[in-house]
């Protein structure tokens, strides 16, 4: 009798979960970005949600929930219905590198958070202003190590993603530099630009639009292997730094606990928007690659950056204010 009503539990529980996939979405569909309007996420989400509303028939709404370093707007869904009907539009930072940064989150990544599809990925560039001389990364490298802690390089805050990616690249070159954090990847390009700062490791994005202004100079991408917007640019794993490989990477996360069919019918839906040459061609013109991969890649994926970061933080003895 015992197997019987446990079998029947089985199946019935089989049933619930199609049924919850089959009239997902219900409702309205929230993207939250846990960042201000206007930059690398946003028009990512935009574009995603624009796909998603029209194939699901519900309003797909972005919504910006920002303020203390992407941790308000992440909270808030970790702390939202586990239904898929609010989603985050979710990133290296607050995902993988502030559990590093703040112990006392009010949120816990890996209890809290399925993390669900991948969307793209962008590389950061090597900038080093015109007024270094050197040509390229060999030559750059010698100059710098002629020169320990006189170079100078920015970040758009202590504990970023351009922050630790340098410290990471410090360490694995042997070099010693003078952190410059500013607060935003804009007066970071702006003082780079400027000849104010020497080096800054520029998401791919923005280092589009600073290579276009000028007075920099590319000498490496941040991924394993050459980026399509800069194929002339070497990886620093083709420089000799083997198997640096770091990439601000950008998905869709859902409240832990939210049925496994509705999580996969988002995924599949996801991977078949960012496998349309349109959609595509427009997350490439925002400096970003799509990539796909399986749910249960994405979250190997988090927990590899989780351990990277937090190791990165502490060796480096990373805090924030």
């Amino acid at each position: 009798m015992k197997r019987v009503t446990s079998l029947l539990l089985v199946f019935l529980a089989c049933i619930c979960s199609g049924a919850f996939a089959q009239g997902f979405p219900s409702k309205p569909v929230r993207l939250i970005v846990p960042f201000p309007p206007g930059g690398d996420i946003e028009p990512l989400a935009r574009i995603l949600g624009e796909r998603l509303q029209s194939v699901w028939g519900q309003p797909v709404l972005v919504e910006s929930k920002a303020g203390a370093a992407a941790i308000i707007g992440t909270d808030f869904v970790a702390k939202s219905a586990p239904d898929g009907h609010t989603l985050l539009m979710c990133s290296a930072g607050p995902i993988a590198i502030n559990p590093g940064l703040y112990p006392k989150l009010p949120y816990n990544v890996e209890k809290d958070f399925d993390p669900i599809a991948l969307i793209a990925a962008a590389p950061m560039v090597l900038l080093v202003n015109d007024t270094v001389p050197a040509k390229n990364f060999a030559e750059f490298l010698a100059y710098a190590k002629a020169k320990p802690g006189a170079l100078t390089f920015a970040s758009s805050g202590t504990g970023s993603i351009m922050h630790l990616t340098t410290m990471l690249f410090l360490g694995d070159a042997g070099l010693t530099m003078m952190h410059v954090p500013y607060k935003g990847s804009a007066p970071a390009i702006q003082d780079l630009l400027g000849g104010h700062v020497n080096l800054y490791f520029n998401p791919m994005p923005s280092a589009l639009g600073a290579l276009k202004a000028g007075k920099v100079r590319a000498l490496a991408v941040t991924s394993a292997g050459r980026s399509p917007l800069l194929p002339e640019v070497p990886t620093l794993d083709e420089l000799g730094i083997k198997g640096f490989d770091a990439l601000s990477w950008y998905g869709l996360c859902a409240p832990s606990g939210t049925p496994r069919d509705v999580s996969q019918k988002i995924h599949a839906e996801v991977n078949r928007a960012t496998s349309q040459p349109a959609i595509q061609e427009r997350l490439r013109a925002l400096g970003s690659e799509p990539l796909q991969t399986s749910m249960e890649g994405f979250q190997s994926l988090v927990r590899k950056d989780t351990a990277r970061w937090a190791r990165v933080i502490r060796e480096n003895t990373v805090k924030v204010d």
